[in-house]
């Protein structure tokens, strides 16, 4: 019969691997949300150049309407950039709790499989020295008669 400890460092190997499954989410997810930042930052650099150019360029009062079409578009793209972005750390979020949950669970379960090493090898020595005992014991017995 497989001692707990076996058992057990079974049961930390699911986990294990349950956590470091976890752990190449979280990792996607915040690539994802740097992904969402860098898009923003081209965003906002894009809307930038084009208010600049705007201002330069002495349009007219049609183009200019057109012109403020267009940037407003490029706006409500950089608003739902930031929405994009305030979901994806949502998510991030939620990976990094979830991780946090599955690491405290393996390492729970080291400390438990630890503890039941301990017992184990104190049985094991208290065996052994009940042997040694008995067979000191016969080996008096045997020699004084």
């Amino acid at each position: 019969m497989a001692r707990k400890s076996q058992r057990v460092q079974l049961l930390i190997d699911v986990a294990k691997r349950k956590e470091e499954a976890i752990a190449r989410q979280l990792a996607s997810d915040r690539a994802k949300v740097e992904y969402d930042k860098n898009k923003l930052n081209e965003l906002k650099e894009y809307a930038g150049q084009y208010e600049s150019e705007r201002n330069l360029l002495g349009l007219s009062p049609y183009l200019t309407t057109n012109y403020q079409h267009f940037v407003d578009r490029v706006q409500q793209a950089i608003h739902q950039q930031e929405a994009a972005i305030g979901r994806s750390e949502q998510q991030a979020d939620m990976t990094m709790r979830s991780w946090q949950a599955a690491k405290a669970k393996t390492q729970s379960m080291d400390w438990l499989k630890s503890k039941y090493k301990k017992t184990e090898q104190t049985q094991e020595d208290r065996k052994e020295q009940r042997q040694n005992d008995e067979l000191s014991i016969r080996r008096f017995f045997d020699n004084r008669y």
